[in-house]
């Protein structure tokens, strides 16, 4: 991994939420690949993220090229704690804000949401 991914990672918040919530192996579930992905309302993997809707949370795994694949992330619903509808390179997206208090936030295009919040809506009816 470059030090311009390593700083990347640092200012846009990844590193803090793949620490926060290690991902392992792929989960079976809904998949997006090559899709543009905005971390911390500032920093953008383009084109190189990978996302999974799985039943118990979102997958997430950078592979930026020439970059090194980033560390995984797995977000369970639960730790998803606010949803704001925001704009992703003039496309409708979603800013999922992850942890209490706060590890960061996620951006992802609506596509990718309208399959997670019923299962957000879901993991949130049920008590914790």
């Amino acid at each position: 991994m470059s030090i311009f991914t390593k700083a990347f990672n640092k200012f846009g918040g990844y590193d803090k939420l793949a620490e926060r919530y290690p991902g392992a192996a792929e989960p079976e579930g809904s998949r997006w690949d090559r899709q543009c992905v905005e971390f911390g309302g500032t920093m953008r993997y383009d084109w190189c993220t990978t996302l999974i809707v799985a039943q118990a949370g979102l997958f997430v795994q950078a592979r930026p090229p020439a970059q090194g694949v980033q560390a995984a992330m797995f977000v369970p619903w639960s730790e998803i704690t606010d949803v704001r509808q925001v704009h992703l390179y003039w496309r409708r997206a979603v800013r999922l804000t992850c942890g209490r208090p706060p590890a960061g936030t996620i951006t992802v295009w609506q596509p990718v949401w309208d399959a997670a919040g019923p299962l957000w809506q879901a993991a949130w009816q049920t008590p914790h």
